[in-house]
């Protein structure tokens, strides 16, 4: 209640103050215009000052403004055009670059071009010299082969003479005359020590379709190979053996089969029949081709047994191949003989040189059967056997028989055919490397 009061009387005495002072106002304004000389005159001219200044401020400001805009447009401009400026610079510096960078390449190109110019004149110059060092290689290695052949032709043909001298010798002095009045034994000797003598080195066939034989001198020779640790056995040939001149061909065992006398008609693997020497034939059928031969020419053919083989594989040599103790090259046909057969297939029959007795392929080319039993050649009963030339047959079952085969074959190794080297097969094995030859004695 008492706040109250103190309000209201705070508000009234507002309103009196504010009430005089309002007064006050009005009665200094009547007494101003009871008092002032000037009242109702014109009011002076210069009242409109203020308004042209007012223009002249505008006008300035405005020209202010616009050269202030006309600075930031010139400043804009100015800048746009330093931007284009910078922007051509920019592009004529990648001009420049690129320009620069392509002649380069061009350069770098050119540089590469001769560069390789220069590689393939430097190459082919390479291949130049090494065409004629190659074909100077091959006159040279042709010239050392035919050298070499030649040279083991002339010692083939030495050897040949000196077997055959030795043989003559042989022959005379087991057909000396005896000193017992035996004038007639003595006829006879002599007569056959020549007849001996003119068959020696003969080629002949018993029949249009058999196969081509050689006389082989008699003789003597030490069967095994020192250089390999062989077993060596002194073999002595005392007897008339005439042996085929090549390996049976494909044509002489169609004959056999066109006669009633060989069952089979093996598989020539697509190399040929003909000269090729025949193949997939097992020791059993080899068997049927000379007991027909036999029947044919009522002569006593057969196969030769391992030291008759050897024998005339050696001719008269001791060494490894009958033309030395070194494979050489294009001598035979095995996988690394040399010759364009090598590994491939075998060659029809006689395209090598032939030994010192005349026999074709004694070395490669396809192996041969020969009639005896596998046996090791160190045995007390194989030395018995073989030193006469005779076939080790004994030991040999229907249910084991196994034989010798010889010579060495187109896929084997030039160690595989050397004149000592023998391996062996079940009688009833074939295969695409393994033919034979044939023997005959009187």
């Amino acid at each position: 209640m008492k706040h109250a009061r103190i309000r209201s009387f705070g508000s009234n005495a507002l309103a009196i103050v504010l009430w005089i002072g309002l007064a006050a106002n009005t009665a200094l304004a009547e007494t101003a215009s009871v008092i002032d000389p000037t009242e109702g005159l014109e009011p002076p001219k210069p009242a409109a000052q203020p308004e042209n200044a007012l223009k002249h401020s505008r006008a300035e400001a405005e020209q202010r403004r616009r050269a202030k805009a006309e600075a930031r447009a010139n400043a804009a401009k100015k800048q746009a055009a330093e931007r284009e400026s910078a922007r051509l610079r920019a592009i004529e510096q990648a001009r420049e670059a690129a320009a620069r960078e392509a002649a380069r390449k061009a350069a770098a190109a050119q540089a590469a071009m001769v560069r390789a110019e220069a590689a393939k004149a430097a190459e082919a110059r390479a291949a130049e010299v090494k065409e004629a060092i190659r074909e100077a290689a091959a006159r040279e290695l042709a010239a050392r082969e035919s050298a070499a052949k030649e040279a083991a032709a002339k010692a083939a043909a030495a050897r040949a003479a000196s077997a055959r001298e030795a043989a003559d010798r042989l022959i005379a002095a087991r057909q000396a005359p005896a000193r017992d009045n035996r004038v007639q034994l003595v006829a006879a000797r002599s007569t056959a020590a020549s007849m001996s003598k003119e068959r020696i080195g003969t080629v002949f066939r018993d029949c249009a379709k058999c196969p081509e034989l050689v006389w082989l001198p008699r003789g003597d020779f030490v069967m095994g190979d020192a250089a390999a640790n062989d077993s060596r056995l002194i073999v002595e040939i005392r007897y008339m053996l005439a042996v085929g001149r090549f390996e049976v061909t494909f044509a002489e065992w169609d004959a056999c089969v066109a006669g009633g006398g060989c069952r089979k008609r093996p598989n020539d693997a697509g190399w040929g029949r003909g000269g090729q020497p025949v193949i997939n034939v097992s020791w059993g059928d080899a068997q049927q081709y000379v007991a027909w031969l036999s029947r044919t020419t009522n002569k006593r053919y057969r196969l030769l047994s391992e030291a008759e083989w050897e024998y005339a594989a050696r001719a008269g040599t001791d060494v490894r191949y009958w033309w030395g103790d070194q494979a050489g090259r294009g001598d035979a046909n095995c996988a690394d003989c040399g010759s364009k057969w090598d590994g491939r297939q075998p060659a029809p029959v006689g395209r090598f040189a032939p030994n010192p007795f005349g026999l074709y392929d004694m070395h490669g080319n396809v192996s041969e059967w020969v009639e005896d039993c596998f046996h090791d050649r160190s045995s007390d009963r194989a030395r018995d056997a073989s030193s006469d030339g005779r076939a080790l047959t004994s030991g040999c079952t229907e249910a084991s028989d196994t034989r010798v085969v010889r010579g060495g074959a187109w896929y084997g190794s030039a160690r595989s055919i050397r004149s000592a080297a023998r391996t062996s097969a079940a009688a009833d094995h074939f295969d695409n490397g393994i033919g034979f030859r044939i023997a005959r004695t009187e």
